[in-house]
């Protein structure tokens, strides 16, 4: 590319190489002549040697030392330098600035027949420089620059694009994964939570792993639980070696191992869905989760069909294997015996010797009876002192004869009750099938009748009361004549605090003296007598309430037993709110006490009036809760408010630690549901610490209040208010000392 150079020089030495005639010639002429502008063409044609001219260009560059300095200009896509020997230096100019450069243009002389070529132009002096105009943005180079920082951000949105989208893919697919393994979990957990056999509920756990992890086969086998161990499959020795990758053995809380669980594999485990692990820890959770429910259940409905105190079958469970014995003797044309068993004096004994040594001699006559029977024979106590006992007998029925002489021997050997001799007796009642009958009502019926009679013809020794059965037409003419009395029996929280007070029906016979509903009402609800005594005492107890002043203040209900037949009446819900508003008694300080047993045969009727009463802010509560099983599958369904522990929890906590799960999983179940908690039967100190540690509950009992007659309460009520002093086992905080009734 041909090249122009630009000289600057000083006066003295700027026309070198020229002749002291020319040199002055050209003197006068740079101050006669302005430059004249050309193009690089014409520079480079050589009309212009030796004269003042200027071009136009874009600087490209500057080069300076100590005493010249140098300019590079690109003109008309050629590079034209000048040049400016003189010690005062060019100023310094952005590249790409466009400028215009005057000085003498000098052509280099040509060798042989080559003409001289176009050098550079000799500046005169710094000022030969001329800035037009500053570096433009657009220039090619920087358009270079531009296209490649554009090309390099496009590169890298594309490189970010592929990112997100390969993570938006891999976390689409996470999510998938996660609904999968939140969707079998709940399956299970449903699963668990309707009660299926353990050994279904484990077989779907392996499914589920079966299926999260493609290529794995899973297996359980159970020990203890019912179920049968399920056998690994031997190794093909011909296919691949089979590994374990997890395994996990069942045991309970009390680490007592009920079967294990196994994962095995033929293939690489890293093939395997890196989520593995978690899968696996999820499998022992459920699996372990089903184990203890599976155990719960099994206690619940255990002790919802057995007596806690003697572990017989209690009268729920009797009923139906009476049903079920008949259904069978009628099938195969057999018979079957039913013999009631009462125990002669044993108020008497409870009385005398405790509590506790009356559980020890019920126990013992159990132990007893039950030595006696048959595999196939069932003993049931379906009562404080009653038993029955169910024998079929398909072939001769002369052994059921042999068999009553059996269990009256039971009878003729001294116990033992904690230290003490009792001499004990019992009176019995036999029905035989199909000639006493032919129902398990009708058979019972007649039993309970033949007992009866034997208890009157023993002539019991004068410890014992006589006999004494009261009829619904009595239980009539005591209502007309108000002999019917209500006590009232306080409830207090840990702290001493009044939360409650339970409304207790008395009878008040003039010969007999306080009856107890436990003599009565049985007969009572079998008759439409027992609407009106309901009646009676819903007034009653609201009268009382009033009088008392509980219809305002700090928040006391009074508590009155309902009865199932009083359920059933189509207008009991109706009743009882004109009765609130007939007394102006606010709905929320009255609460409505039903025995679970009720709930159990309840229909549609009955949850209706419930809903009824309590939305218009009635309260209800579930008394002696966890002795039958229907419940626990409609407690979510009822609009209970509170659940009562049932006495025979509360008394099989000192000698029966296998009780203390049950009323754990009762609590814990009542507080998730948002439901207070009531502890009845409280007679001593030493069942407290206990039941402190299960959570947030009321007490009712002995230790800390008897049943009060209700003209007695207002003696107590305002203590009661203001708050009593609990036995130090309560562990609560340190409070002024209050006197306990």
């Amino acid at each position: 590319m041909p090249t122009c150079l630009f000289a600057l020089q000083t006066p003295a030495s700027k026309h070198h190489g020229l002749t002291a005639q020319q040199a002055g010639r050209a003197g006068s002429a740079d101050k006669q002549n302005a430059p004249q502008a050309i193009d690089y063409a014409e520079a480079a044609s050589g009309d212009y040697a030796d004269q003042l001219v200027s071009l136009t260009g874009v600087l490209v560059s500057q080069v300076k030392d100590a005493g010249s300095s140098t300019i590079i200009l690109r003109s008309d896509e050629h590079l034209v330098y000048g040049y400016l020997s003189e010690a005062a230096p060019v100023p310094n100019y952005s590249a790409g600035s466009l400028m215009r450069v005057s000085g003498f243009c000098r052509l280099v002389p040509g060798a042989g027949t080559r003409p001289a070529h176009f050098s550079y132009l000799e500046m005169r002096s710094p000022a030969d420089a001329t800035l037009i105009a500053g570096p433009s943005w657009y220039t090619v180079q920087h358009m270079l620059y531009l296209i490649l920082g554009a090309a390099m951000i496009g590169l890298i949105f594309i490189v970010r694009a592929a990112f997100l989208k390969w993570q938006a893919v891999n976390q689409s697919a996470w999510i998938d994964r996660s609904m999968l393994v939140a969707r079998e979990r709940s399956r299970i957990l449903e699963m668990i939570g309707a009660n299926r056999p353990l050994d279904e509920s484990l077989g779907e756990v392996c499914r589920a792993v079966e299926g999260l992890l493609p290529g794995t086969v899973c297996r359980h086998s159970l020990e203890t639980c019912g179920g049968s161990p399920a056998q690994a499959e031997p190794d093909d020795p011909k296919g691949p070696a089979v590994k374990t990758l997890f395994e996990v053995a069942l045991a309970d809380d009390e680490a007592n191992v009920h079967g294990s669980m196994v994962v095995l594999s033929s293939g690489n485990p890293r093939s395997l869905p890196a989520d593995r692990e978690e899968i696996f820890k999820l499998m022992s959770e459920l699996a372990s989760m089903a184990l203890r429910q599976w155990l719960l259940y099994r206690g619940l409905l255990h002790h919802s069909t057995h007596d806690p105190l003697t572990d017989l079958p209690n009268r729920r469970l009797c009923e139906s294997r009476l049903a079920e014995a008949i259904e069978e003797a009628e099938a195969k044309g057999g018979q079957l015996a039913v013999i009631y068993i009462d125990i002669n004096r044993f108020k008497f004994v409870n009385d005398k010797y405790g509590h506790k040594a009356g559980d020890l001699y019920l126990q013992q006559i159990s132990t007893r009876l039950r030595a006696q029977l048959r595999s196939v024979d069932t003993l049931a106590r379906i009562g404080g002192d009653e038993f029955v006992v169910i024998a079929p007998f398909p072939e001769a029925f002369d052994r059921a004869y042999a068999l009553t002489v059996r269990l009256e021997k039971c009878f003729e050997l001294p116990f033992k009750l904690d230290g003490e001799v009792v001499h004990g007796s019992a009176s019995f009642g036999f029905a035989r099938y199909p000639e006493h009958g032919t129902t398990a009502e009708e058979l019972t019926r007649h039993a309970d009748h033949a007992m009866y009679i034997a208890k009157h013809e023993a002539r019991l020794s004068e410890e014992e009361h006589a006999l004494a059965i009261i009829t619904p037409n009595e239980l009539e003419l005591a209502l007309i004549r108000g002999r019917f009395r209500l006590a009232y029996q306080p409830q207090f929280s840990a702290e001493g605090r009044l939360t409650g007070m339970e409304a207790l029906l008395r009878l008040d016979d003039p010969v007999l003296g306080i009856i107890t509903p436990d003599a009565f009402i049985s007969v009572a609800e079998k008759h439409p007598v027992i609407i009106d005594i309901g009646a009676w005492t819903l007034r009653t107890a609201i009268q009382d309430a009033i009088r008392w002043g509980l219809r305002e203040g700090p928040m006391i209900p009074i508590a009155i037993n309902v009865s199932v037949r009083q359920l059933d009446e189509p207008g009991f819900a109706d009743s009882v709110m004109a009765v609130l508003q007939e007394f102006k008694f606010p709905p929320e300080r009255l609460e409505i006490e039903l025995i679970e047993r009720s709930l159990m045969f309840s229909g549609d009727k009955v949850t209706m009036q419930l809903n009824q009463l309590r939305e218009i802010g009635v309260r209800i509560s579930l008394d002696d809760f966890g002795t039958e099983q229907s419940c626990l599958s409609l407690l979510h369904k009822l609009p209970i408010d509170t659940i009562k522990l049932d006495r025979s929890f509360i008394r099989a906590m000192d000698g029966e630690p296998g009780v203390l799960p049950i009323i754990q999983a009762i609590v814990s179940m009542a507080h998730s549901l948002g439901k207070r908690v009531v502890a009845e039967a409280i007679e001593h100190v030493g069942v407290v610490p206990t039941l402190m540690k299960m959570g947030k509950m009321d007490f009712q009992g002995f230790l800390l209040s008897r049943p009060v007659p209700a003209d007695e309460v207002p003696t107590y009520i305002q203590k009661w208010r203001y708050g009593i002093a609990m036995p130090a086992e309560f562990n609560t905080a340190s409070r002024p000392a209050r006197r306990r009734t």
